[in-house]
């Protein structure tokens, strides 16, 4: 089969016939370089050059790479022009064939080919006008092909400089155009070239490794993983427009839409660049593609001049359809950063019309999503949010048209890149792709490239970056989790005011999960700018999300900060804001209490009158031990008549029949009558709890609660009680939560039994710890890890009952023996892969009498994986320091902050019993410097204790 190119083009695609155009191919023809390879169609009427331009009327538009090409001797070659509606039959005739080998392209390459030995000069120009006209067809990778066949002849004429300058122009726009590959290749021919040139002792040789080195910088920067610029500014600035070759307005281009998506905020420290390069345009400089509109809309950026001459020329359409949308585009997204969403999605709009108009499907559609994200995020939500997802879905189905034309979009490059665990590449596409968002003005393209970008980042453990993109795209969720994930490390944090509304939500989770290793200093400055955009909030001065999304944020993190603030901004926190948080608002209150003793009782009567209200949060800080320290404690921050009232109020909360009021009254006041009427009711639960019924399952059902008061009865009750409980406990009818919630009452329950009862329970539930008792009711729907392609993913803990039975079985040991058994299982434990089981061997070990775990050598728990466990190796190096001390430095340089604390806290029990060896001071010491605030306090405390 031989396939003929098409050969014509019409206005009118019903004309018959065939029309050529023949245009005299000019004899040494540079690039238009950095031009976006790809031909945009502008309309019906559109003629494209011999050179690949769109002329559109009597305005012409370049759109397309011009390709370089070097002609010895005048040639005239004459191409057929491709018609405006593709005939789908020649067209796979094409593709079959291959372009290269039709009637019209076969010859020309044999003829080059023939001539390359002897001509090679000729050769190149032939090879230059195939390339010419394959990317004005659409084949790239051909023409990409032709032009390394046309720089290989350029070098064997002798033509050093032609060919260096060729694959210089080539190399930005493969930049341009996001083929990075190809860009990385040709930035090296050049410098291959430039060394070439420099031995031939050529005239040019200068400008050719200023080239290599323009470029060098470019491929440095555009493709660095961390975003980092300064090699490609630091050349340039090096230079100046007349020194450099005309590439230097692109490469600025570049290096100005690189920075304003990798740091908006950096792209003023550009001006001189870019008023240089805008310079060099305005006399008459090459403009391809619009180079001069978009580095103007660079600087509109930061110059609000610029910004509203440019928005203007569009309004009054003093620019075409297509430049026209690409500003209303910018202007749009300016306005959604800047929290103007009416005047946005008004700009967003124009867009649309005017790309739809200049035939950008693509791009409107994604200037409607841009539209929903922008209602989505400040509102008021209309009837429908999805109408513009409609929209953009029919507008999408008319056409392929984009301001910006790849060979491969950079987000498919991106996903691939990362199924194919290759993470350079996967940035480099992320970066390109955001930084296309960022040029057209596809907001919601932008900040889904802004995740993506801050997920590779946190996966490659560049948590600082991953923060800063996190925070840019308003991910309030992530930024918290990846703030707790990193240790001690403060990840950096932008302001919180004159920012998008999510970008502050997003600063202020992180602030709050970071607020234990924030500087002293810097805290009181940070909640009163906390507060001060929470009052904002409250007035309605600042814009937000329509459920309030940044207010409860801001709150949170307010109440958070508090306790560390001063005393004057806790007093304002407890006095304005703890109301208006949606939850945890009582451990405000108690921490507050804590830090602030003068205001411990403001903070009770607070947590009190939430109770009263029936508050989830109030309910369950009334049995916090905190809570119940504040009430009893004679080192209390309350007075004795401050204690006297709030346990009134206790008592009147549990009297109206509120569960966890009686709990807590039950802890402060045991043998009050209202809680030897509920420790009844609660044996009776007990007692008479109703048989396993395989159809009906209860949860939560409260054993442990209820064995809890029972302890306040007699020894009769108690021993009747453990007797039931131990009969749920081994019923394998019963699901596992339920026996474990036996089991766990059951430690409550037998701490003032006779000792023969304690020893009876103590050889019941060995079997338990050895595993003779697993297996329960449900496991396979209730218990473990739930199937990954399930679809409700649910679990209510592990199957396994050998932790908590551990636990009973240390509380009723009474003989060495039996605590030696209980030492050896509870090490056996340690080696599960059940993390539940494995914290409860470690508080066993940590718990058991001294001469019993002497044997066990805390160095082998403090390499551990869970942290319990070398919790645990602290409480046990401290307790024996004279024969642990390199154990005792190794637990204060731990990576979790709270087996650190726990180090201290174990310290302070020690220093209370007397003299300890003098490594438990100097770790004070040292854990007194701590990066940690709540590890400094607890240091801080044990040393006062000495």
């Amino acid at each position: 089969m031989n396939s003929k190119w098409p050969l014509s083009r019409g206005e009118d695609s019903g004309r018959d016939g065939a029309e050529t155009v023949e245009t005299q191919v000019s004899g040494d023809r540079g690039i238009a370089a950095g031009a976006d390879v790809g031909l945009g169609i502008t309309g019906d009427k559109n003629q494209v050059t011999a050179d690949g331009d769109v002329v559109n009327g009597d305005k012409h538009e370049t759109n397309t790479t011009t390709v370089y090409n070097y002609h010895p001797a005048a040639a005239a070659v004459t191409f057929p022009v491709l018609p405006s509606r593709v005939d789908r039959q020649q067209q796979a005739e094409l593709i079959l064939v291959g372009p290269l080998n039709t009637e019209v392209l076969a010859p020309i390459l044999r003829r080059a080919d023939s001539l390359l030995p002897t001509d090679p000069g000729q050769a190149a120009g032939l090879y230059g006008d195939i390339a010419s006209e394959l990317h004005a067809t659409g084949f790239h990778g051909h023409a990409a092909v032709m032009q390394s066949k046309q720089m290989a002849a350029l070098q064997a004429a002798g033509h050093i400089v032609a060919a260096a300058e060729m694959a210089a122009s080539l190399a930005v726009a493969s930049l341009r155009a996001g083929d990075y590959d190809r860009a990385r290749f040709l930035a090296g021919d050049v410098a291959n070239l430039a060394l070439k040139s420099e031995e031939a002792g050529e005239p040019r040789a200068e400008a050719v490794r200023r080239t290599a080195e323009l470029l060098q910088a470019a491929r440095d920067s555009l493709l660095h993983p961390l975003g980092e610029l300064d090699s490609l500014r630091e050349v340039l600035l090096a230079g100046s427009a007349s020194q450099d070759p005309a590439l230097r307005p692109l490469l600025v281009l570049l290096l100005a839409e690189q920075a304003l998506a990798v740091d908006p905020d950096s792209v003023c420290e550009l001006e001189t660049l870019l008023s240089e390069a805008i310079a060099t345009l305005d006399n008459g400089g090459d403009d391809g593609d619009h180079t001069l509109l978009r580095l103007r809309l660079v600087r509109a950026h930061y110059d609000s001049a610029e910004r509203r001459a440019l928005h203007q020329q569009a309004r009054q359409h003093r620019i075409t359809r297509r430049p026209a949308a690409l500003v209303f585009a910018r202007e749009g997204r300016q306005l959604a950063e800047q929290g103007n969403a009416d005047a946005a999605v008004e700009a967003y709009r124009n867009a649309v019309d005017a790309g739809i108009r200049a035939d950008l499907p693509q791009d409107a559609a994604d200037w409607l999503y841009s539209i929903r994200s922008i209602n989505v995020w400040y509102g008021p939500w209309p009837g429908d949010l999805n109408d513009e997802h409609r929209l953009a879905q029919a507008l999408r189905a008319t056409g392929a048209g984009r301001l910006l034309v790849r060979a491969r979009h950079p987000r498919e490059q991106a996903l691939s890149a990362v199924v194919r665990e290759k993470p350079r590449e996967a940035i480099a596409a992320a970066q390109r792709w955001l930084v296309d968002t960022v040029v057209t003005g596809d907001w919601t393209g932008e900040l889904e490239a802004l995740r993506f970008l801050a997920d590779l980042y946190r996966d490659n453990t560049e948590a600082s970056l991953a923060a800063t993109y996190y925070q840019r795209a308003g991910e309030a969720e992530a930024a918290k989790r990846l703030a707790a994930a990193s240790g001690d490390t403060l990840l950096p944090l932008g302001p919180l005011q004159e920012v998008p509304w999510r970008v502050s939500r997003a600063r202020a989770a992180q602030l709050e999960a970071q607020t234990d290793i924030l500087r002293d200093d810097a805290v009181a400055s940070l909640l009163g700018e906390l507060m001060d955009v929470a009052r904002r909030l409250l007035s309605g001065d600042l814009t937000e999300s329509p459920l309030r999304h940044h207010l409860h944020q801001v709150l949170s993190s307010a109440c958070t900060l508090a306790p560390r603030g001063t005393a004057e901004q806790a007093e304002q926190v407890l006095t304005e804001l703890v109301d208006l948080k949606r939850t945890d608002r009582d451990a405000t209150c108690l921490a507050i209490a804590e830090r602030h003793p003068h205001l411990a009782f403001q903070a009770a009567t607070k947590l009190l009158d939430d109770a009263e209200r029936n508050t989830y949060d109030a309910m369950a800080a009334l049995g916090e031990t905190r809570w119940v320290r504040i009430l009893t404690s004679p080192s209390s921050p309350l007075t004795a008549t401050e204690q006297a009232a709030c346990q009134t109020r206790l008592v009147a909360l549990a009297d109206d029949n509120k569960y966890p009021a009686v709990l807590a009254l039950s802890q402060v006041l045991p043998d009050h009558p209202t809680v030897q009427a509920a420790a009844q009711e609660a044996l009776d639960r007990i007692l008479f709890r109703p048989e396993p019924d395989p159809h009906t399952t209860s949860i939560g059902d409260g054993l442990m609660s209820d064995a809890f008061l029972v302890c306040h009865l007699d020894e009769s009750s108690r021993r009747r009680c453990a007797v039931r409980l131990m009969e749920i406990a081994s019923d394998r009818r019963e699901i596992a939560d339920a026996r474990r919630s036996a089991l766990v009452g059951l430690r409550s329950l037998i701490t003032d039994l006779p000792q023969t009862d304690r020893t009876a329970i103590y050889h019941q539930v060995k079997p338990f710890i050895l595993g003779e008792q697993d297996g329960s009711h449900l496991d396979n729907e209730m218990t473990g890890t739930p199937h990954p392609l399930s679809a409700v993913h649910f679990s209510f803990g592990t199957a396994s009952l050998r932790g908590p039975a551990l636990k009973l079985a240390h509380s009723a040991a009474e003989h060495d023996d039996e605590h030696h058994w209980v030492r050896e299982n509870a090490v056996a434990l340690l080696r599960t892969d059940v993390p539940s089981d494995v914290g409860d061997a470690a508080l066993v070990l940590a718990h058991l009498p001294s001469q019993i775990v002497s044997s066990v050598d805390p160095a082998l728990l403090v390499t551990h994986p869970n942290r319990t466990v070398r919790q645990a190796g602290a409480f046990l190096a401290v307790s024996h320091a004279d024969q642990h001390p390199r154990t005792v430095r190794r637990l204060a340089e731990d990576a979790d902050h709270t087996v650190r604390r726990t180090l201290a806290e174990v310290a302070e029990l020690r220093l209370k019993e007397g003299p300890v060896h003098p490594v438990v001071s100097e770790v004070l010491e040292r854990l007194a410097e701590d990066v940690r605030a709540s590890v400094r306090h607890a240091a801080c405390a044990a040393i006062r204790a000495s």
